[in-house]
């Protein structure tokens, strides 16, 4: 496959003077980020005067020549601060036309809540030396000096971009690689049917039915974190004691998502290895749970907790490098919660009926039932390939090239 681009995470491990100056790095970059929304927000408020990108960017060589602090800035990661002011802003102006809730004027931001900052290319202000196949190694940044890193790439490629954030006291380097992932797409077709109280329902070709428990990481650290949580609204704020809650709530949810990310990772690598023709449908997220206030917070808060837009990205990007095909459907058009996988018979059902029963004597559950009619959506479409004509085209979200149909069984 072509060259992509894929993103490598390493953690830091600098020294007390590493450590003290990637503080004043952050700093720098945060005072940045206010003063140039502050120019633009004074520029349109005093002269109705709109600044743009190019205009702050001259603005910062002016600043550089005569401040000494940003004078030993790396030039490209400032401009790195400068976009992301410009992109907040892009984001704005785009919400108000679509006109989709709230807009979202972009926030001046504190230290704390300044994730960090960027670099363009490699060999400009940072270098990665990793080990052999690029497991751990050292970072060079500008400024600062060489510092110890640990992670490791998946597929050995060519550092481009890097970013540097901080949370929770720790600092990270978050580097973009190009490089050729590969991977091996298994000889089965299935459909999936995605849920809360089961993740997901795989009915596969060779007659089998798979299901993939919800492992429901939020629910299990909740008394934990309710408890944490607690305290930290009890601390009196500015102290060292409200910090320290602060960082104790911040470290659970973390590990939350350190947890979940794992499941997802290693649940759709082992899905790919063993499915090469994957049906699933199309989740709108936000129309999921942006309505029922606290009558169903607590089903919108487990839909968010599985993370299903991430889960089918996953899939979709691993199936691309393993050279299979994935495909959302539109449920609008194939409603496969309404359909009967035995005759094809439709009737709508309320969320609340977990079983489906039809006329024609077909009876079992209801998310079994979604995948199997999705599974039957694959072999139609497999079977129209194999007899060379054009199969209709459901839903091209995500769609990775069809190699070899005709080899899926």
């Amino acid at each position: 496959m072509n060259p992509v681009n894929r993103k490598v995470t390493y953690r830091l491990y600098p020294t007390t003077n590493q450590a003290t100056a990637l503080e004043h790095l952050l700093s720098l970059h945060q005072r940045l980020y206010n003063a140039a929304l502050e120019q633009r927000q004074t520029a349109y408020r005093r002269q109705r005067i709109s600044v743009g990108y190019a205009e702050q960017c001259r603005d910062l060589t002016a600043l550089r020549s005569t401040d000494q602090d940003y004078a030993t800035l790396n030039a490209q990661s400032a401009q790195v601060t400068l976009k992301r002011v410009d992109l907040a802003f892009q984001h704005f102006f785009r919400r108000v036309q679509e006109r989709a809730g709230k807009a979202g004027y972009p926030r001046f931001k504190s230290l704390r809540r300044f994730s960090g900052w960027g670099y363009k290319t490699h060999g400009d202000g940072w270098r990665l030396i990793p080990g052999p196949k690029m497991p751990h190694g050292r970072l060079r940044l500008s400024g600062v000096g060489t510092i110890k890193i640990r992670g490791k790439a998946r597929t050995i490629g060519e550092p481009k971009t890097c970013e540097i954030q901080h949370k929770n006291g720790r600092w990270y380097a978050s580097i973009t690689v190009e490089c050729s992932p590969q991977r091996t797409a298994g000889p089965l077709a299935a459909g999936m049917d995605w849920g809360v109280e089961t993740l997901a329902t795989l009915a596969l070709s060779d007659g089998t039915l798979q299901h993939i428990d919800n492992p429901r990481h939020t629910r299990k650290a909740l008394v934990t974190l309710r408890h944490a949580q607690q305290a930290l609204s009890r601390k009196r704020r500015g102290s060292n004691n409200r910090e320290k809650a602060r960082r104790a709530v911040s470290s659970l949810h973390r590990k939350i998502a350190n947890q979940r990310h794992h499941f997802l990772h290693h649940t759709s690598a082992r899905l790919i290895a063993m499915i090469g023709f994957l049906l699933t449908e199309h989740l709108s997220i936000r129309s999921m749970t942006a309505h029922g206030g606290r009558r169903k917070r607590g089903l919108n808060r487990e839909i968010l907790n599985t993370a299903p837009g991430l889960f089918l990205q996953m899939l979709a990007y691993k199936a691309e490098e393993a050279g299979g095909w994935y495909e959302e459907a539109s449920t609008r058009r194939l409603k496969p919660s309404q359909t009967c996988h035995g005759c094809g018979r439709q009737a709508k059902k309320a969320l609340s009926e977990r079983w489906h029963t039809c006329p024609c004597g077909v009876s079992c559950p209801r998310d079994d039932n979604s995948a199997l009619v999705l599974l039957h959506e694959v072999l139609s479409r497999q079977e129209l390939a194999a007899c060379g004509e054009t199969t209709r085209v459901v839903s091209v979200k995500h769609e990775t090239p069809p190699q070899a149909l005709a080899g899926v069984e």
